[in-house]
C-alpha cells in the first residue's frame, strides 16, 4: 500500500477538535438565537467522527505491524502509554485551574472537593458503568476509545479474516450493537467504528472497490436507522475527507498533531477563560471572548503536547 501515513486524518482530527470546542463555547455562552450557536449546534458529532477515525487507524496500525495474538499485550501497553499520561495530566489541570481561580474575585467562593473513589473510576474509565459523574463530560468518549482498543485486540482475527463472509457477519453484528441500549459503550457506536474498519479493508486491498461501496452503503443505512441524519452526515463527511484530502497542508496537520491535547484541555482553558471574560467584561461582544479563548486553548495545547503528550509517545515507542 503506497500511503503509509494519511495526512487527511491529521487534518480531520484538527478540524474536529476545534469544532467540538466551538460547540461547547457556543452552547455555554451564546444566546439561543445567535447565528454561531446555530452553526455549531451539531459540533458534538465531532466525537463520533473521532470514532470513525479510530475505526480506521487501529486496524491499520495492526496491519502495518503484522499484528499477532502474541503482540496483544505490547499493543495495548503502547496505546495506553500514549493516551493515559496526557489524560491524567488533564485531570490534574482541572484541580490546578480550580485552585488558581480561587484567587480571582468571581471565583473566590469556589469549593474544591476531591472525590478519591471517583478519581479511581476515572483512571479505570468505568464512570459510566458505575453511573458516576465525569469530572469533564468529554472523558466518556476516551472511555469508549479504550474499550475499542481492548475489543480490537481481542477480535482482530475477524477483521483480518480471509473469509469475507465472516468479516461481513462480524461487522454487521458490530453495527447492530446500537440496539444494546448501552449508551457510551463501544458497541453503541459500532456503526461509526465499522465505517472506519471498512475503509481500512478497502485501502489495504482486502475488499474490492465494488464490495467497499456496497458494504459502506449498507453500513450507512444502518447508521441512519440506528441514529439519525446528522450522525450519518458526520460519518460520510469523515470518510470523504480521509479519502480525498490526503494532502500535506502543514497548518492543519499541526492542529491534528496537537488535537488530542487540545481535546483533553479545551474545557479547562477555553471554557474557564470564556467564563471569566463574560463575568468581568459582560458588555464586550462574546465573539471576541470566544476568539481569545480558542486561541488560548490552542497555545496551551501546544505547550501541553510538548510537555506531556509527546514524551508519552516517545515512551510508547520503546516497547
Amino acid at each position: 500500500m503506497k500511503d503509509r501515513h494519511f495526512y487527511s486524518i491529521d487534518i480531520l482530527r484538527g478540524w474536529v477538535a476545534i469544532l467540538v470546542c466551538l460547540y461547547h463555547l457556543s452552547e455555554g455562552f451564546l444566546a439561543d438565537q445567535d447565528v454561531l450557536r446555530f452553526l455549531f449546534s451539531r459540533g458534538y458529532l465531532g466525537v463520533e467522527i473521532f470514532f470513525v477515525i479510530s475505526g480506521f487507524v487501529i486496524p491499520y496500525t495492526m496491519y502495518l505491524r503484522k499484528h499477532q495474538y502474541s503482540d496483544t499485550g505490547t499493543f495495548l501497553l503502547k496505546r495506553l502509554i500514549r493516551i493515559e499520561p496526557p489524560y491524567w495530566a488533564s485531570i490534574l489541570l482541572i484541580f490546578l485551574v480550580d485552585y488558581i481561580s480561587k484567587f480571582f474575585v468571581h471565583y473566590e467562593d469556589k469549593v474544591i472537593h476531591v472525590d478519591y473513589p471517583n478519581l479511581l473510576y476515572h483512571i479505570l474509565h468505568i464512570n459510566d458503568i458505575l453511573d458516576e459523574p465525569w469530572l469533564k463530560g468529554i472523558y466518556w468518549s476516551l472511555a469508549v476509545e479504550v474499550q475499542y482498543y481492548l475489543f480490537a485486540a481481542m477480535i482482530f482475527p475477524l477483521i483480518f479474516s480471509e473469509s469475507k463472509w465472516l468479516r461481513y457477519a462480524f461487522l454487521f453484528a458490530f453495527c447492530m450493537g446500537r440496539w444494546t441500549e448501552w449508551d457510551h459503550s463501544v458497541f453503541y457506536y459500532g456503526c461509526h467504528f465499522v465505517s472506519g474498519i471498512l475503509f481500512f479493508q478497502f485501502k489495504t486491498g482486502m475488499i474490492t472497490r465494488k464490495d467497499f461501496f456496497i458494504a459502506m452503503v449498507i453500513c450507512w443505512g444502518i447508521t441512519f436507522w440506528c441514529f439519525d441524519l446528522y450522525h450519518l452526515s458526520a460519518v460520510i463527511f469523515a470518510i470523504l475527507v480521509i479519502y480525498f484530502l490526503n494532502y500535506k497542508i502543514r497548518p492543519f496537520i499541526f492542529l491534528g498533531t496537537i488535537s488530542y491535547s487540545f481535546y483533553l484541555i479545551h474545557i479547562q482553558v477555553a471554557w474557564v477563560l470564556m467564563d471569566a471574560c463574560r463575568r468581568s467584561y459582560p458588555a464586550t461582544h462574546p465573539y471576541y471572548h470566544m476568539t481569545l479563548s480558542l486561541l488560548a486553548a490552542i497555545v496551551a495545547s501546544v505547550i501541553f503536547y510538548y510537555l506531556v503528550e509527546r514524551p508519552s509517545h516517545k515512551l510508547a515507542k520503546r516497547f
